[in-house]
């Protein structure tokens, strides 16, 4: 008691361990001091939280477009009471948590309970397309979660251009240029160097997240298969790779836009220039930035990765929504026409080489499926983008790898999840505040009506099982209905969102059925833009 009241006055940390209740964690960033959150509804013991804390250096000036960078200052003490910047956005409403924005966004969060040691870690990655989103989003905040027994870990990673500049320069140099994915690795490795500190087993990590983060937690078993740090990974409603422009065609908009050399030198000069200027260009000129296939890091076939078992051997929780695509064609015109005719080509489909009498055949219009164009295109994205990858990544983790897969479809259809109504059906991200326990947030969303006591129990239901594989991804969800995937078992589908005490069997043979044609075009998928930028010109 002696020494470290010694050790206190010595480093001038007395006060700030009264002002922040003794949460003054040293890390490989520096000593972070966190508090004490005994604010949260619902919630009956006290959470500990450290917030905004970085996990890597300002990306900005010469840090820009290159592997995230040690924090150096690391003899300071943070505070970490509060989120940290999100990342700057690729678009003009990067949606909840996004209204600071900086290229200093490299942050990481931590929730632990009180008394925790060696407790499972959940690292959480938030979803937004590549271009927007941020882990202080209100509606994926780890708290109820952490209070059911796990340490929950989310963070900031690069987006757009900042992300994935595809740039001629660093693809002839034979580098990855996919920083975003560089930055989740940076944010894995920070976590098992430091997760201890906080009441976390580093041997007892999970990754995973909804939408792109999702997508970038399969990317990331496949760049890291040797040494994946994880042991398990979730993948809510993944999307496959995205077409590409081809190199440099993007980014020689936003070059020329600012005077900088095309080619050689354009990424020096570019680095001379402020993350807020090179914002202000990029969504003017509406230039579009994706993860870069570049056989390095990130793939074009993941079936073909997982077949071949160059992927990381770790059990799965995986799945999709029911209607994913809805939301995804709401503003495409060419849903609402009298067929799918021009929506096949279309570039919010992306498959302009898939057969039309095909899917004509498979998504008829009129029928009871399908009363009318938008229905069906909605449902062709939604087999093509997602469904089909799950059940590949399903099929080939549980025949080839046989590994553990923990398979669901979430269901749940309400009036109060979108302004838009029981229309939209199970839209792609409604399962996410279910999941997280964060229903409470529905109130504060259109059409403003709170949570009923039957979505509070589904929530319940969901957030115990994502728990449960967190703790022991090979013994999985653990809640009544929910058996592991077998491909040959027609009732291994678990389907959520129906029930408040079990998960329902649904029969994949069906539900997988339009996979038989989209996996035949799906290995030649993503192509490469045209530079005119539409598939039909």
């Amino acid at each position: 008691m002696v020494l470290k009241s010694l050790i206190c006055i010595y480093l001038g940390l007395c006060g700030l361990e009264l002002a922040f209740g003794g949460l003054i964690v040293s890390t490989t960033s520096g000593k972070i001091a966190g508090y004490v959150d005994r604010s949260v509804p619902g919630v009956n013991v006290p959470l500990k939280k450290w917030l905004g804390i970085r996990y890597a250096a300002d990306t900005s000036f010469e840090n820009r477009w290159r592997p995230p960078q040690p924090v150096l200052e690391i003899d300071k003490v943070y505070n970490a009471t509060a989120y940290g910047p999100a990342c700057l956005q690729g678009r003009i409403d990067g949606g909840n948590g996004t209204s600071v924005q900086s290229e200093d966004c490299l942050r990481i969060n931590i929730i632990a309970p009180p008394d925790a040691h060696k407790l499972p870690v959940y690292i959480y990655s938030h979803g937004g397309g590549f271009d927007s989103g941020a882990s202080s989003d209100p509606k994926i905040d780890g708290s109820y979660q952490a209070a059911k027994g796990i340490i929950f870990a989310s963070y900031n990673y690069r987006l757009s251009l900042f992300g994935y500049p595809h740039a001629l320069e660093i693809a002839e140099a034979g580098t990855t240029q996919n920083f975003g994915l560089l930055d989740t690795r940076a944010a894995v490795e920070w976590v098992r160097d430091n997760i201890e500190k906080f009441g976390g087993d580093p041997a007892k990590i999970v990754l995973g997240g909804e939408s792109v983060g999702a997508e970038m937690t399969n990317q990331y078993l496949s760049a890291f298969p040797n040494d994946p740090i994880i042991r398990g990974a979730i993948m809510q409603s993944a999307d496959t790779s995205q077409p590409m422009w081809a190199p440099n065609n993007q980014l020689s908009t936003i070059a020329s836009n600012l005077s900088c050399p095309i080619g050689q030198g354009e990424l020096s000069c570019l680095r001379k220039i402020s993350g807020g200027e090179l914002q202000r260009v990029l969504l003017a000129t509406g230039t579009q930035f994706q993860p870069v296939i570049d056989n390095i890091t990130i793939f074009k076939d993941y079936v073909k990765q997982t077949r071949e078992r160059r992927t990381a051997q770790v059990p799965v929780l995986i799945g999709t929504n029911k209607d994913e695509g809805t939301l995804i064609v709401e503003g495409e015109p060419t849903a609402y026409l009298s067929d799918i005719t021009q929506y096949s080509k279309s570039n919010n489909i992306n498959f302009p080489f898939a057969n039309l009498s095909a899917l004509q055949f498979l998504y008829p219009v009129p029928s009871t499926a399908f009363p009318t164009a938008y229905n069906a295109s909605a449902a062709m994205w939604r087999d093509a983008h997602m469904l089909c990858l799950a059940s590949n990544l399903a099929h080939w983790r549980t025949t080839a790898l046989h590994l553990p897969v923990w398979r669901y479809r979430f269901d749940l259809v309400a009036s109060n999840l979108n302004s838009r109504g029981i229309r939209i059906g199970t839209f792609h991200g409604s399962d996410i505040r279910f999941v997280m326990g964060t229903w409470r947030t529905i109130v504060l969303s259109p059409p403003f009506m709170e949570a009923t006591p039957e979505e509070i129990g589904i929530s319940d239901l969901m957030m115990e099982a994502w728990v449960n594989f967190i703790k022991d991804p090979n013994i999985g969800p653990r809640i009544p209905g929910w058996q592991k995937y077998d491909p040959n078992d027609t009732k291994t589908l678990a389907i959520l969102g129906k029930s408040t005490s079990m998960a329902e069997a649904g029969d994949h043979f069906v539900i997988d059925a339009p996979c038989a044609y989209w996996n035949t075009i799906l290995p030649i998928y993503p192509q490469t833009f045209p530079n005119c930028g539409s598939w039909t010109c």
